[in-house]
């Protein structure tokens, strides 16, 4: 994958919006052979899956082929999380072999990953901006070592007192 890193974040007002979204970007990297890793809520996964299922994208066949791989936002979090904020080493391990393991069964010549991540907003909507402005500095510094393109979400809703400018602020990309 070459060319700047993408660090896109989707601020979105209706869920239904983001799942569309989202559904253009990992067929995309599908349709081009690209691996897609997924880490979200179990609602946003649900409704992914059937959006994906519904634009014709064939689910089981990617995922035999390890090019499509989802998995639960909190499931994950739990694996790097230490006193309420994200361990460096910790996260560097579970991130590491999963960006691996998606990149390998990538079929495009330059093996690329798009990944989507809502551990964030998870932490976000937990009430822990500390723990989810850290893991954002970490996903930018597992892009500045790793080329992928990564993709995060928040509700509009969950943003008070300017915290949105912040948010942005450590971003490639700004959609709305």
């Amino acid at each position: 994958m070459s060319g700047p890193a993408v660090h896109s974040v989707h601020i979105y007002n209706d869920p239904a919006a983001l799942i569309s979204r989202l559904c253009g970007i990992v067929s995309s990297s599908l349709r081009i052979g690209d691996a897609a890793l997924v880490i979200a809520t179990a609602e946003h996964r649900d409704k992914l899956v059937k959006e994906l299922l519904r634009s014709g994208v064939n689910l089981r066949s990617h995922a035999r082929e390890g090019r499509y791989m989802m998995l639960d936002a909190r499931e994950v979090l739990s694996a790097f999380m230490a006193n309420g904020r994200p361990d460096p080493q910790r996260f560097e391990t579970v991130v590491v072999k999963l960006l691996s393991e998606a990149r390998r069964a990538s079929r495009s010549p330059e093996q690329g990953l798009t990944v989507f991540g809502e551990m964030v907003a998870v932490l976000w909507d937990d009430g822990n901006k500390d723990g989810a402005f850290r893991l954002e500095e970490l996903w930018n510094e597992a892009l500045q070592q790793r080329a992928f393109h990564l993709h995060c979400a928040y509700p509009r809703w969950g943003f008070i007192n300017g915290d949105e400018a912040a948010v942005c602020d450590m971003h490639s990309h700004v959609l709305q």
